[in-house]
């Protein structure tokens, strides 16, 4: 499991190396003429900058742009091709989130073990420690491994958004209600009286991003309390703290790092967290709950 994780850690270290290299914006946040991607930009073009381009961030500003030169709306070509990316990715979804709502289930049990072993620091301790908590996730059909994949999955294709909402022409000369699209939401806050409709949108995507959040919890915790049978369940002292600051320190990493990129990646944020509300939703009706 820590080899596992060291290799995930490693691959993922590499993706953000190889993605932070791109300088795609000015001094003033506005976009490099040669780095924005038009419908007629080539494929082959995009080798020259790298495969990470060429492969995973072209594709999604193409498709940005053709929908958005369809519907003659930049916010309709973000939202559509985020909910493309959304439906395309359910089938993977749903075993990461049965798998992420059993060991939320099972969480009393994985405290109980871990107070068991409470200020035991020798290495017999810690390998019983592990043990009984694999014997756990085996008995229940666990694999804490998918917990980790999830979001390493994620997060590459939020950095492919960022850089095609960056890039995608209709983007960069696209607006909303006659505000471009490229303006921060710190400057919008900033100029309040005239670009509140980006603030909107922006406390919009917060609001969405903390549903996405803490909707699987809540639902863990809800279904929980129903399974009277299982005597762990009974415990009042389900909640770990540790989690807790995790998810509220998630929001406002977001909110930290959403105010300072384009508003059209608000807009993909926001919308890719509605459809994972959508998603935990479904899943937990259609597979959980049976």
């Amino acid at each position: 499991m820590k080899n596992k994780k060291i290799i995930l850690l490693a691959c993922l270290l590499g993706l953000l190396i190889l993605a932070g290299c791109q300088t795609n914006v000015d001094s003033t946040g506005k976009t490099i003429a040669e780095r924005i991607i038009h419908l007629d930009t080539p494929w082959s073009a995009m080798f020259d900058e790298s495969i990470f381009s060429a492969i995973l961030v072209y594709p999604l500003a193409q498709c940005i742009n053709f929908i958005g030169s369809k519907t003659n709306s930049a916010v309709l070509g973000v939202v559509i091709t985020t909910l493309l990316y959304n439906a395309i990715t359910l089938v993977f979804s749903v075993k990461q989130s049965i798998n992420s709502q059993k060991i939320q289930m099972i969480q009393p049990e994985l405290n109980k073990i871990q107070n068991k072993y409470a200020g035991r620091d020798d290495e017999n301790a810690r390998m019983q420690m592990a043990q009984e908590m694999q014997a756990l996730y085996n008995k229940h059909q666990i694999n804490p491994m998918s917990s980790i994949v999830g979001p390493f999955l994620t997060l590459p294709i939020m950095i492919c958004m960022y850089y095609a909402a960056q890039r995608a022409e209709v983007v960069v000369n696209g607006s909303f209600l006659g505000l471009s699209l490229q303006e921060t939401p710190l400057n919008a806050i900033k100029n309040i009286s005239t670009m509140w409709p980006l603030v909107l949108i922006y406390v919009a995507m917060l609001i969405a991003q903390t549903l996405s959040i803490l909707l699987p919890q809540k639902m863990a915790d809800a279904r929980r309390k129903k399974q009277k049978g299982y005597k762990s369940y009974a415990d009042n002292n389900t909640t770990n703290p540790q989690a807790n600051t995790m998810l509220y320190g998630m929001i406002v990493f977001i909110a930290f790092l959403g105010i300072r990129w384009p508003t059209a990646m608000s807009v993909y944020w926001a919308v890719s967290s509605l459809a994972s509300v959508l998603k935990t939703t479904y899943i937990q009706r259609r597979y959980i709950d049976k």
